[in-house]
């Protein structure tokens, strides 16, 4: 294949991409809010379901012609009622636990590298910063299914307040969306391959699975 070929099929490729990724909301960012629901009264504490409860990550590179995905762990979360429905919930995500899924488990060296990449300063740092938490400042319902969720997102020990659009069904509220990450520092200071070649935006989809909450809690 001539350079001129290859190069039309990366355009191609990375056209694609771009245009599946505008199909995920970009979260919306403010300050960090310093009134959340978790200091109000009157309010229930419901317990996550840990071990269905996931969140998985996806980062990009060159403009979308290569990516890598794979998970990590929540390990405490709870969310709030009051008396309208959900109103706030608290979440500690252990950034150690994260893993690779799109690299066949044949080949551990590569596993290896790249987790050790994304636990180093240049990305998640996780040596100065194990634990990234999420805590709901607000949650407005559009509609039976429809929520809109704000909430301080610490990664890196920086937080900000980012807004995007979740569905619940039943027990169940999912997401999709995308954050800038120079906005949390993440490889911000790395190397000139980390600034330009890797992307900024890394995907995340969430699934929390709240136990012993029905469809009828939610009024």
């Amino acid at each position: 294949m001539n350079k001129f070929k290859f190069l039309v099929l990366l355009l191609m490729a990375s056209s694609c991409v771009e245009k599946s990724n505008s199909e995920v909301q970009t979260v919306h960012i403010k300050k960090q809010q310093t009134e959340t629901q978790i200091a109000k009264q009157e309010v229930d504490s419901l317990k996550l379901d840990l071990e269905r409860s996931k969140l998985f990550w996806k980062g990009t590179k060159m403009r979308g012609a290569g990516s890598h995905e794979g998970e990590v762990r929540i390990i405490q979360g709870i969310m709030l009622k009051d008396k309208n429905g959900l109103s706030g919930g608290k979440f500690e995500i252990d950034m150690k636990s994260i893993s690779i899924s799109d690299i066949p488990i044949t080949d551990p060296i590569p596993i290896k590298n790249l987790t050790d990449h994304l636990l180093h300063a240049d990305f998640f740092h996780v040596d100065n910063f194990p634990i990234s938490t999420f805590e709901i400042t607000e949650i407005i319902r559009h509609s039976t299914e429809n929520l809109e969720i704000s909430g301080n997102l610490t990664i890196r020990g920086i937080t900000k307040n980012i807004t995007f659009s979740a569905i619940q069904k039943g027990n169940s509220i999912s997401t999709r969306f995308l954050i800038d990450r120079f906005d949390w520092n993440i490889a911000y200071e790395g190397s000139w391959a980390d600034r330009t070649l890797v992307d900024r935006n890394i995907e995340f989809q969430i699934e929390l699975v709240i136990v012993d909450f029905f469809p009828a809690d939610m009024h």
